[in-house]
């Protein structure tokens, strides 16, 4: 996706104002220039040697313009800077072998082990044999349940050595959090296990707290896990991952939170938006996180309805109601937050896989990379798996 010839000539329009397009017309007239020499003399000036250091990259199998720019970069929020540098209108065109110029590559590092340059995951062993056969190694999720006697070693190196993304969510079994007076126990529990668990060094604290099913002690009987509760938990487990000999930068992400779920309702948000529960943690959180979990889910199966901005009804008419559900979480991200990256650890039909090729995967991971050209990055999205 090179362009053709570097030395064509281009026209960029940009609107001015009147009296700036005035000032410009007689500064012209005045130094004897015409009004494209002293425009063009000035940018040059202004842009300096930027864009004339360039790297050359041939896309891979699979690739998109976000973990080229993750590699290169460091952040996948820059493929819009080689979407404009190679005039790609459409990032989702991109194929095996086409080359992409990147200006001023900061590194050309591959990612750190244990992460992955792709967007795609999915949950559990026995699919990681496709992503690998196909070149792609994508994300693989773990759940892992710490509750009774303390869990054995598990080892995801294997999988981090060749090049995959590794996501483990800490759970304490059944529900999703202890009972409240044993946070500071399941704190320690989540370090332990950290400890003893090479390859891996991205970790989700609990799944859906907001529902009733998550609770201690049940759906039916069990006190709601308040906004207020799963900080405190969360603070207590990053504290103890963190002080883990070789994990001290590793990624402790927020739990994501059910949407369209209503069951946690408390002060300040009396129906239980789902959303608000979700702002609430980050703003108790007080910046104290490393990224956040997200659901994608859709209702309708139709890989049309992916990109379909359905509301849900009264009283919570300004909340999505399908797959972009995910966008209503990222917009309440606090403006100071939104560097840190989104990992949507949960995506799919709101049903069981069917064995027809429908197209939803590829409409689904279509919407997310053109929302990452702009947006806070997502840094994968994982297919749920159906028992």
């Amino acid at each position: 996706m090179v362009p053709d010839d570097s030395m064509q000539r281009h026209e960029i329009t940009v609107p001015l104002d009147a009296a700036l397009a005035q000032r410009l017309r007689a500064l012209a007239a005045e130094r004897g220039e015409t009004l494209e020499a002293l425009v063009r003399t000035h940018l040059e000036a202004w842009l300096g040697d930027w864009g004339q250091r360039v790297a050359t990259h041939t896309v891979r199998p699979g690739e998109t313009l976000w973990a080229i720019a993750r590699r290169y970069y460091g952040d996948g929020r820059k493929a819009n800077v080689l979407a404009a540098y190679n005039a790609i209108e459409d990032p989702t065109l991109l194929a095996a072998g086409d080359v992409v110029l990147v200006p001023e590559p900061e590194t050309s590092d591959a990612v750190p082990p244990g992460e992955s340059a792709y967007l795609h995951g999915l949950e559990g062993r026995g699919g990681e044999y496709l992503m690998e056969r196909a070149g792609k190694p994508g994300w693989v999720l773990f759940g892992e349940a710490l509750s009774g006697e303390p869990p054995d070693a598990a080892g995801y190196a294997d999988l981090a050595d060749r090049g995959f993304g590794v996501i483990v969510r800490l759970e304490h079994g059944p529900s999703t959090l202890p009972p409240v007076e044993h946070y500071e126990e399941f704190g320690r529990r989540c370090g332990a296990y950290v400890r003893r668990s090479g390859g891996c060094h991205v970790w989700v604290i609990g799944e859906g707290p907001n529902r009733a099913a998550a609770r201690p002690g049940g759906a039916r009987d069990g006190a709601p896990i308040t906004p207020e509760d799963y900080a405190r938990a969360y603070w207590g487990c990053r504290e103890e991952i963190r002080s883990q000999p070789g994990h001290e930068d590793d990624r402790v992400l927020t739990a994501a939170i059910a949407p369209w779920n209503t069951q946690t309702r408390y002060a300040g948000n009396p129906n239980g938006d789902w959303v608000q529960y979700f702002a609430d943690v980050l703003a108790l959180l007080e910046g104290h996180l490393d990224g956040v979990a997200l659901h994608a889910i859709d209702r309708d199966p139709d890989p049309a309805a992916i990109a379909a901005d359905h509301s849900e009804p009264p009283p919570h008419g300004e909340r999505r109601a399908g797959f972009r559900a995910y966008q209503d979480f990222l917009a309440a991200v606090p403006e100071p937050l939104r560097g840190l990256p989104a990992y949507i650890t949960s995506a799919g039909p709101d049903l069981p896989w069917a064995q027809v090729p429908r197209g939803w995967i590829q409409a689904a991971y279509g919407e997310v990379a053109r929302w990452n050209l702009t947006q806070q990055t997502i840094r994968c999205m994982i297919l749920h798996r159906w028992q």
